[in-house]
């Protein structure tokens, strides 16, 4: 008789239970027993399906509408009863048979990434999770941190390693370990479970394509079902795991990725790029600017502080909020120095509790605090009251070596005040004997070409610095044409020859300081930004100001009116200055600063004034036997990160007056050279700053190209490696092993999801190797006795219910 396989009917492999209740021979280790159900039954799948549908409804018809006291659910057990013995009798006609066949098992691999990023003990954002993980752990009987290696370990040998087990009673399973190359484990199941827990993570290396590919070459002549991967995703050299998953793809064998791992960033809070003037004046606020850079923090607080070395209470402390993860972010603490001497100042952040490390939370500077004199000069034409007040504050202050020269003095006001000079400075060497000139409302008919000349190149050659004082007659206008005009941060060129200031306005205003001036440390009046800002919201007002509406490219508003706005459409600045040459100017728009100690004396004023001269003064505290630094932020990069480079002039004089006047060469090892520009950094005028990038691997030398400075040009060497340490890049990387899995029609579990993975892993190819004799079913004893059982059981219900 001819047999067939009816169409639809699937084959699979037989259980080891049925094998035994069917009498087969068990199949051999990695050996498979396929079945297929066939039968002589040739009528048309319809036919048979409407033959079907009427024999059910024939006999429910029959026995719910036959005569007798009798229940609907007797009916219904009835009519199943007639039904059964019609399936098994149309059973035993179709003659069907089970058709057996040996198979090779198809293979399944399952690697674990055993390479040092997998020792990694995750801080969990998710405290559930985390519980989960741990509990897991536990009911595996793996001791030790909830490691990423011991995860994957929890994975494969919980419940007496039912994972591998029914692996292995459906594939031929192989064994891998992946770091620095795929390592195959050449032993039985058993002692793979016995050894499995004392696996450690030490490779030095991630290498998961390479090793997919290794994986793949061993088992090109019989592809794998799947690959099972236990990875944290990071691969440190060589090929990414989604390029190797294409040629996975291309054989044909699906991924099956497990991420071990937190996807969250490690967190960690860093103090980067310290920058502090080495030299200060006593009494003067020093600013200490930073990068706090935070991971894993985003949107918490964190409070910085700055100490002394070797001292617990803090001289400044602020609250940072983390904005945005991995983006350095600018911080400044001010500190006003009481006591002369070299002191060493630690810049920390306060560790928190899930934070990863907090070996990089500090950064220390070394501050040389001084107390000398700076020689003033104080010109005006008339006794303003801004002259007047600042004179007096000045003179009453030991740090400061005043001299004034007022024009329109009687010649005998010489002799009565001590500070007054008869005539303005007129030898140039004794106008370089000052470190600063405040330059009031000055009348230009008193001053010679060589006065302004030597004024212009105190500031451009000398390095000095200028304090103008607009004045209602004469500055800056009068000084249109005159070698003093470039030094002004207003460009007079621009302003209208009628231009005229807004003298007595009836409804005063207060000086709103910009983000430069909030940063600059001569605005600080108060112990801190907050403080200071307060400060200036609540001095006096002021009156009168100067339309000062065109301003330099290179001037730095660091004060504004808060609402009178200029041709250009910008708030008319109060307060500005620039760089020129080796000094600095610094411009008021406004004389009536000495309104600020109304109701509430000199403190502010003269804090202002003083702070401002030790500003402009500082170069004269360095020494002579450096003039610059070059700095890296680091000394060792790994391939693709940016190299941060920094100039700093000790000696802002000898800093170049364009703020990308700063060159640096840059060579490699091999002698290949490079150039690369530096920007002025807002808030200094000798320091340079910028970034180089795409930088290969191998050893640098960097050096100052222009400008020349004196001696030997500073330089730095640093150091770009490949590949990154096993232990930088930390993140679950999620993007890689979904992409990978998806590109192989694989997927993608987190380690929590892994118990999923047996039921989604396909059947797999398998190799015939032998064709079993069949085993008839249709006239098998028990099958005869069930039929008559039925059909006993019915008559007997039937006759003791009255059917028959």
């Amino acid at each position: 008789m001819a047999f067939r396989k009816p169409d639809g009917v699937m084959t699979s492999t037989l259980p080891r239970w049925l094998e035994h209740l069917l009498g087969v021979e068990s199949a051999d280790s990695g050996e498979g027993t396929v079945w297929r159900l066939q039968s002589a039954w040739d009528w048309a799948p319809w036919v048979t399906l409407l033959f079907a549908i009427l024999t059910v409804a024939f006999v429910l018809f029959v026995y719910f509408h036959e005569a007798g006291n009798v229940g609907r659910r007797l009916r219904m057990a009835l009519a199943a009863m007639r039904l059964s013995a019609i399936a098994i009798l149309l059973f035993m006609i179709a003659e069907f048979v089970l058709s057996l066949e040996r198979t090779g098992l198809p293979y399944v691999i399952v690697a674990v990434d055993d390479s040092a990023s997998m020792g990694i003990v995750d801080r969990y954002r998710d405290e559930e999770l985390a519980s989960k993980l741990k509990q897991w752990l536990a009911h595996a009987e793996i001791e030790g941190p909830v490691s990423r290696i011991n995860v994957a370990k929890a994975i494969l040998l919980d419940n007496n390693a039912a994972l591998l087990r029914k692996m292995k009673s459906r594939y031929k399973l192989r064994f891998y370990f992946i770091s620095n190359t795929a390592r195959a484990v050449e032993e039985p199941l058993a002692s793979i479970v016995k050894t499995l827990p004392d696996t450690e993570a030490t490779g030095q290396a991630t290498r998961l394509g390479q090793g997919l590919r290794s994986i793949l070459s061993d088992l090109r002549g019989s592809p794998p079902a799947a690959i099972v991967l236990l990875t944290d995703g990071i691969t440190t050299d060589g090929p990414s795991l989604s390029e190797a998953a294409l040629e996975a793809r291309r054989r044909g064998v699906p991924l099956f990725t497990v991420g071990i791992g937190d996807e969250h960033p490690l967190r960690d809070l860093a103090v980067e790029d310290l920058l502090v003037d080495e030299v200060v004046f006593v009494d003067d606020i020093v600013q200490f600017e930073f990068k706090l850079v935070a991971t894993g923090f985003e949107g918490r607080d964190v409070v910085v502080q700055l100490k002394r070395q070797g001292e617990s209470q803090p001289l400044a402390q602020t609250t940072v909020h983390i904005e945005t993860d991995g983006e350095p972010q600018t911080v400044q603490l001010a500190h006003r120095p009481e006591a002369v001497g070299e002191f060493e100042y630690v810049v920390e952040v306060e560790p928190l509790a899930d934070e990863a490390t907090a070996a990089n939370n500090s950064a220390r500077r070394v501050v040389s605090v001084r107390k000398e004199q700076i020689r003033v000069l104080l010109v005006q034409a008339y006794p303003s009251f801004e002259f007047r007040y600042l004179k007096n504050l000045l003179d009453r202050d030991k740090t400061i070596d005043l001299h004034t020269v007022l024009q329109e003095a009687d010649p005998e006001y010489a002799q009565v005040d001590q500070t007054a000079l008869v005539t303005f400075p007129v030898r140039r060497d004794d106008l370089f004997g000052y470190d600063t000139v405040i330059f009031g409302d000055v009348n230009p008919s008193f001053l010679s070409t060589s006065d302004l000349r030597h004024l212009a190149e105190f500031v451009m050659h000398k390095g000095g610095s200028m304090i103008f004082i607009a004045g209602p007659r004469y500055t800056p206008l009068a000084y249109r044409d005159t070698p003093l005009a470039p030094l002004m941060p207003v460009d007079l060129e621009r302003l209208s020859a009628v231009a005229s200031p807004s003298v007595g306005t009836r409804q005063g205003f207060r000086v709103q300081l910009t983000d430069l001036g909030l940063a600059s440390p001569p605005l600080q009046l108060g112990d801190s930004p907050s403080e200071s800002e307060q400060i200036w919201q609540n001095l006096p007002p002021l009156y009168w100001l100067f339309e000062a509406s065109a301003l330099r490219a290179g001037a730095r508003v660091l004060g504004e009116h808060p609402t009178l706005l200029g041709s250009d459409g910008r708030r008319l600045p109060v307060i500005a200055m620039q760089y020129v040459g080796a000094g600095k100017t610094w411009f008021h728009s406004t004389d009536e600063t000495w309104r600020w100690r109304f109701r509430i004396g000199d403190v502010f004023l003269a804090r202002y004034w003083v702070q401002t001269i030790r500003y402009l003064s500082r170069s004269k505290l360095l020494g002579k036997d450096r003039s610059a630094e070059l700095t890296t932020d680091r000394r060792e990069y790994q391939r693709g990160e940016v190299v941060r480079l920094r100039v700093r002039f000790l000696d802002e004089r000898a800093a170049p007056a364009g703020d990308d006047g700063v060159q640096l060469m840059v060579e490699h090892t091999g002698g290949k050279k490079r150039r690369v520009g530096l920007k002025r950094h807002p808030s200094a005028r000798g320091v340079f700053e910028g970034r180089l990038t795409d930088v290969a691997d191998g050893s640098y030398h960097v050096w100052l190209a222009s400008p020349s400075v004196e001696n030997d040009p500073p330089s730095a060497d640093f150091l770009v490696v490949a590949p990154p340490g096993e232990t930088e890049r930390t993140r679950l990387d999620v993007a890689e092993l979904s992409q990978a899995a998806d590109l192989t029609k694989g997927r993608f579990y987190r380690a929590i999801e892994a118990k999923r993975l047996l039921h989604d892993l396909p059947r797999g190819r398998q190799v015939p190797i032998e064709t079993l004799p069949p085993l008839v079913l249709w006239n098998r004893w028990p099958l005869l006795l069930l039929f008559l059982g039925l059909l006993v059981t019915e008559w007997v219900v039937r006759k003791q219910k009255g059917l028959l």
